[in-house]
């Protein structure tokens, strides 16, 4: 009974319940990462011991488990930073037209290398926003070189661009103790062509907006044997959409038997490739400097005939075609272009009425000239000239036709002597005219377009190019 007892004293008190503490920590980073720590602090009583004297002795043990997770998730809000080249490109698309485009493209690197990255986005682009016109280059007077006369001057990113430009032509090469005649035979993406008759015959391509001037040969072997009746007719440029720094230049010539002869020249090899001469006869010759370009072919209109030649750039095939039996070409009354959509169109003036014929198949599936329009102009430009030009008795010109706008001019003679002149653009979209500038010059313009910035497509090579008197 008494050894009962006194084991009953000496036994261990009872354990404390087991309740764990547990303390959770989550952490997230700025690139989505989530790392989550659970530590479980556990107290219990694992063994206890009598002493001698009759003290008990309990030692205690604690358990302490760490739990660590880490989580990666993505951010619900998307940033521009966030897009890839593709969605970049998707949202350029959209911007309304080239300058706009060119302003994203420097924002910064990565969206510089999303459009210089990518040739068929390029050529989306190209397709919905063709280059925008920015200027007109006009004869003034006895200037030595044509003379700039910038369009929408409300335009921040056309301005800026003129400002960087070299619009003055000043890289043009003068002598002092010569008399230069600069004149511009065509404009195309970016580069002008000038041709010098009045000392020694010689070409010039020249882009202003990025300074570059070359110096290019007249062909001496092109005339082989036409010595009398010779002439050249004219000059065209070819350029290359994903080379700004390449470009073909297209001499047409002709004699008196009825001949024309092509010769290309090209700025990779330097050199002029002069092909054979072609018989295309006809009552009368061709127009000089009336050729026009569309498409990579060249159509140059007979005077006072109703058909014109043309030339394709690619194969050196040189065919005719038939013009409809109303159309007789004569001074600036008529011009071939392009719609909006691309298609092969003309377009002839008579008596201020303008007729816009398209290129399109017959029933028996032969090419055919179709009516698609006939504007009636004379009240529209005695309303915007308030009834000068017409009390005047301007005439109205046709001088080009391109991206589906015809541009016009009509010129008069103040009372004054002197020559008064209105620029007239007409979209064969909406048939609305509207008058793109009016000054004292004569009614031959140049349009200028902006062309992609080499820096866009991948080449941009150094600036301050130098004048190329030889190559």
């Amino acid at each position: 009974m008494g050894s009962e007892l006194l084991a009953a004293t000496v036994a261990p008190p009872a354990e404390p319940p087991l309740i764990p503490s547990t303390t959770t920590t989550t952490t997230t980073t700025d690139n989505g990462t989530t790392t989550t720590t659970i530590t479980t602090i556990t107290t219990t009583t694992t063994s206890s011991a009598a002493a001698a004297d009759g003290t008990t002795t309990t030692t205690i043990t604690t358990t302490t488990t760490t739990t660590t997770t880490t989580t990666t998730t993505t951010s619900n809000a998307t940033t521009i930073s966030s897009l890839c080249d593709d969605d970049l490109r998707e949202i350029f698309i959209r911007l309304p037209n080239l300058p706009a485009l060119i302003r994203a493209a420097f924002t910064c690197r990565s969206w510089l290398g999303a459009i210089r990255s990518s040739s068929s986005f390029r050529r989306r682009f190209r397709a919905l926003h063709p280059a925008p016109l920015i200027g007109l280059f006009l004869k003034i007077d006895d200037a030595t070189a044509p003379s700039f006369v910038p369009l929408f001057r409300s335009d921040p990113d056309i301005t800026a661009a003129l400002r960087c430009g070299d619009f003055f032509l000043t890289s043009l090469p003068f002598k002092a103790d010569t008399f230069s005649g600069w004149s511009i035979t065509d404009c195309c993406d970016g580069y002008i062509l000038l041709w010098d008759m009045l000392e020694k015959p010689s070409i010039a391509a020249a882009n202003p907006m990025t300074w570059a001037v070359d110096i290019i040969p007249v062909p001496d072997n092109v005339r082989a044997g036409r010595r009398r009746k010779f002439s050249f007719l004219g000059f065209h440029l070819l350029c290359s959409d994903e080379n700004p720094w390449s470009f073909r230049v297209v001499c047409v010539c002709s004699d008196q038997r009825k001949m024309i002869r092509v010769a290309i020249f090209s700025s990779e090899t330097w050199d002029w490739v002069v092909h054979p001469w072609v018989h295309v006869g006809g009552d009368h010759s061709l127009k000089f400097s009336a050729g026009m370009l569309v498409d990579g072919s060249i159509y140059w209109p007979y005077h006072g005939e109703g058909r014109m030649v043309r030339i394709n750039t690619a194969t050196m095939v040189i065919t005719t075609v038939n013009l409809p039996s109303q159309v007789r070409v004569e001074g600036f009354n008529f011009m071939v272009g392009e719609t909006k959509d691309g298609q092969l169109c003309i377009v002839y003036e008579s008596d201020f009425f303008l007729h816009v014929w398209i290129r399109g198949v017959g029933g028996d599936g032969t090419a055919i000239w179709l009516l698609q329009y006939v504007i009636f102009l004379r009240e529209e430009i005695d309303r915007i000239t308030q009834g000068f030009a017409l009390e005047l008795q301007g005439d109205l010109k046709v001088m080009q036709v391109r991206y589906g706008y015809v541009y016009m001019s009509t010129t008069c003679t103040t009372p004054a002597g002197t020559l008064h002149c209105w620029f007239f653009s007409l979209s064969l979209a909406t048939l609305e005219l509207e008058l793109l500038v009016e000054g004292k010059f004569d009614g031959c313009a140049h349009l200028y377009n902006m062309a992609w910035p080499p820096s866009l497509v991948g080449d941009d090579r150094s600036t301050g190019h130098e004048v190329e008197a030889s190559h």
